[in-house]
């Protein structure tokens, strides 16, 4: 798990060294670059001034991008791991009609499910009453649940945070073009339309950022929902089983 989580910021922060060069880069091209005839903004002078008015807020958005992707990469990498076929494994324990032969061929399965059979398979070979089995795969369930929702309130803060951050962004950046409009007056509404335009980007790409976030995060917990009540159908047949296997 740790392993796994290294793993997907170590490309976040890769990712996020590729954005902040390309940024570095994009301003100083844009700052040499010479406007076009009637005063027009070439694009990448327009992401300049998106990235400094205002300031620091188009950068702040991108960091929370970056930040989402990890969170998302890392919850995705995670969850592909904890697939595993419960009934699948459910039919073994039934045939192998001992727990010890149960966790034997039980013993490669893969998932949450297979690490919390393997636990009850384990204390009743080793003479645990149910009772005990129960309150020992309780523990682990909830062990397992806490690994599950790992994250996922990070990225359901990211889909609050990243619409109120370009709402911020573009709430500073229309306050300011409005008081240029104060001071110099409407001879050019070609000047406010830009610096609007340039402001409600912020907005844009806080939503850009939260819809993905809100996707993944209802995704991740769906599939958290459908792998606990898969498991705990299997856990209930299991240690049905093993309160048979006690009494015989």
């Amino acid at each position: 798990m740790h392993s796994t989580s290294s793993r997907a910021f170590r490309v976040a922060g890769m990712f996020c060294l590729a954005l902040l060069a390309f940024s570095l880069a994009t301003g100083a091209f844009a700052q040499s670059a010479t406007a076009p005839t009637g005063g027009e903004k070439t694009a990448l002078a327009m992401v300049r001034d998106v990235a400094q008015t205002p300031p620091y807020v188009f950068l702040l958005l991108v960091g929370c991008s970056v930040f989402t992707c990890a969170l998302i990469l890392e919850r995705w990498m995670y969850y592909r791991k904890t697939l595993g076929s419960t009934e699948t494994m459910v039919t073994k324990i039934k045939q192998a009609g001992t727990p010890a032969k149960g966790l034997a061929a039980i013993e490669e399965a893969p998932g949450v499910a297979g690490r919390v059979f393997r636990l009850a398979l384990t204390a009743a070979r080793d003479g645990y009453p149910p009772e005990q089995v129960e309150q020992l795969v309780q523990g682990e369930v909830t062990k397992e649940l806490i690994s599950m929702e790992k994250f996922l309130p990070q990225l359901d803060s990211m889909v609050t945070l990243c619409p109120l951050i370009g709402l911020l962004g573009t709430t500073v950046g229309m306050i300011r073009s409005f008081s240029i409009v104060a001071a110099i007056g409407m001879s050019d509404p070609t000047k406010l339309a830009g610096g609007i335009s340039e402001a409600l980007i912020n907005t844009a790409t806080g939503l850009a950022i939260a819809i993905p976030a809100l996707f993944a995060f209802n995704y991740f917990t769906g599939k958290k929902e459908a792998i606990l009540m898969d498991m705990e159908k299997g856990l209930s047949e299991v240690m049905v089983l093993l309160k048979q296997t006690a009494k015989g």
